[in-house]
């Protein structure tokens, strides 16, 4: 705060100065002349060469005001957009089933964040913040464990302390349409190697996760983004539960300080756990882990 203010004095100081710089030379320019005519002349050039610098500021303070103005429009267009979709967001359960041992993804989220933070058009911007690739696999695996404060609890491969297990295994579906089982290779192991897989040869789970983003150009432009979860029993092809989420860059992408745009999203419906686990936490309230071995 000192720094401020000792920053208006110098300015105040320097702006006084030139006013004075200013006087005395078209003071001089008026005086120094022999004629009428040539002290007209040149109070004229002088008073000519010292109105360029304020004219610039003016014309910049303008500029920067009516950028201000527009920028200013453009946030509250953008959170009233923001605040219509999230009137739809929110999950919608039909059904839940107990002791499921493994689910079906359809996809996995397999963006990495850091290169694209700053694209309005990432795909996966809805969920930030969410795992990808195979660490998307893995939190549907591992354990939940308590972190206090009545919030869903932080996941890691150790039951040890566990209040609740992951899935047994999980089938992800391939671009060729086989499908590839995975399981934890021993619980406790935090080695990344810790996944073991195989074909699946008869069936796959019956219990489908499926995601869609919403790359809608005119949410992008202001910097919204949507996704919807399903989950379907592909056993009986219906619908048991869908999540509709957005999240809104409030900086409007804007990387001053170093900010990655996304990172400082939020997001609606509103959620309270680990952010890097939003699907897993909503599929296993309504698709609920088979406990114990």
């Amino acid at each position: 705060m000192r720094d401020y203010w000792l920053t208006r004095e110098l300015l105040s100081i320097a702006g006084w100065g030139y006013l004075l710089l200013a006087v005395i030379a078209i003071g001089l320019a008026v005086w120094l002349p022999k004629q009428r005519k040539d002290k007209l002349i040149a109070g004229l050039i002088a008073l000519g060469l010292f109105s360029i610098l304020p004219i610039q500021v003016a014309k910049q303070f303008m500029q920067e005001k009516q950028a201000q103005v527009e920028a200013s429009a453009r946030l509250r267009q953008a959170q009233a957009l923001f605040e219509e979709r999230c009137e739809t967001a929110g999950e919608k359960i039909y059904k839940t089933v107990e002791n499921v041992e493994g689910v079906l993804l359809m996809n996995t989220r397999q963006s990495d964040r850091p290169g694209i933070q700053d694209n309005p058009l990432w795909p996966d911007a809805a969920l930030p913040h969410e795992a990808t690739g195979d660490e998307y696999i893995r939190m549907f695996l591992y354990w939940e464990h308590d972190s206090g404060g009545g919030a869903r609890g932080f996941l890691n491969p150790d039951p040890v302390k566990a209040i609740s297990r992951g899935y047994q295994f999980v089938d992800v579906k391939q671009a060729d349409g086989t499908v590839l089982r995975y399981r934890l290779k021993e619980p406790g192991n935090r080695d990344k190697t810790d996944l073991v897989t195989e074909f699946v040869k008869g069936k796959a789970s019956r219990y489908a996760v499926d995601f869609v983003n919403q790359v809608n150009p005119e949410d992008r432009a202001h910097w919204i983004a949507g996704t919807t979860i399903t989950l379907t029993d592909t056993q009986a092809s219906e619908v048991i539960a869908t999540r509709e989420s957005y999240s809104f860059e409030v900086g409007l992408g804007s990387k001053a300080g170093a900010r990655q745009p996304w990172a400082f999203a939020i997001t609606c419906p509103s959620f309270s756990g680990w952010d890097g686990a939003r699907t897993r936490f909503f599929v296993d309230q309504v698709l609920k882990p088979k406990q114990g071995e």
